[in-house]
């Protein structure tokens, strides 16, 4: 595929994933609520996160590899597992963000007021140096579970989706007190947009430069405990 079909996927993704995300909470709430689920709330959100794994991997897949957050980017492209190169890196990632703004703000729009409890993004809940430490440590979990997944994982596409599935469970309930978590920058980005705090040094170093510096520690860390497969020479 070409940078820009790419660049262009990339940003439809994006803005279908950040939609489906944003409208997780209030979808989960009125499921809860319409079909008497009181008590079931994690089991709901788990199960919409597990379509959101299926759905996307697949829809990524048939854009020819258009993926809607900068860290697993950041990730195979240290490991020398993609094709994309420092200047495609740099294209891709503001076609991630715009679409991600674009959700954001079409999905606020779209819900219901009785639902605006429930809809929200990533926000700081603690100090400065606590939030770039929990999102350098979740994005260092997460990322190193997709590449044990993909990489070193069940060779069972489904049972690979669902030590994804699990991992994002286990990192998002543990840094939901601290910042969200977001975990990923464009969509981290697309809420600051809405909130008019993209500009701030804040955002930048907790929700874009942690991230990074979490992908590629967990991308050096998975390649010192496993190794890479080395391409197999050619017959002469």
């Amino acid at each position: 595929m070409g940078l820009v079909k790419l660049v262009l996927a990339d940003a439809a993704i994006t803005f279908l994933w950040s939609s489906y995300v944003a409208a997780m909470g209030p979808a989960g709430a009125f499921i809860v609520s319409s079909l008497n689920l009181q008590g079931y709330g994690l089991a709901v959100m788990v199960v919409l996160l597990a379509i959101n794994v299926f759905l996307f991997g697949w829809l990524g897949a048939c854009l020819g590899g258009a993926i809607w957050n900068p860290t697993p980017l950041v990730a195979f492209y240290s490991l020398g597992k993609s094709e994309d190169s420092l200047f495609t890196l740099a294209v891709r990632f503001p076609a991630q963000a715009l679409g991600a703004v674009g959700a954001v703000l079409a999905t606020r729009e779209l819900v219901p007021a009785s639902y605006k409890h429930v809809f929200g993004g990533p926000t700081m809940k603690v100090d400065l140096y606590t939030a770039i430490l929990a999102e350098f440590v979740l994005t260092f979990a997460i990322i190193f579970a997709i590449l044990f997944a993909l990489l070193r994982g069940p060779k069972s596409s489904f049972a690979k989706n669902w030590i994804i599935i699990l991992s994002t469970v286990a990192v998002v309930l543990l840094g939901a007190g601290y910042t969200g978590p977001s975990l990923n920058p464009a969509n981290a980005f697309g809420w600051a947009y809405a909130n008019e705090k993209h500009g701030t040094s804040e955002h930048f170093i907790v929700y874009w430069l942690a991230p990074i510096a979490g992908s590629l520690i967990a991308s050096w860390f998975f390649q010192l405990l496993f190794g890479l497969d080395k391409p197999k020479e050619k017959a002469a």
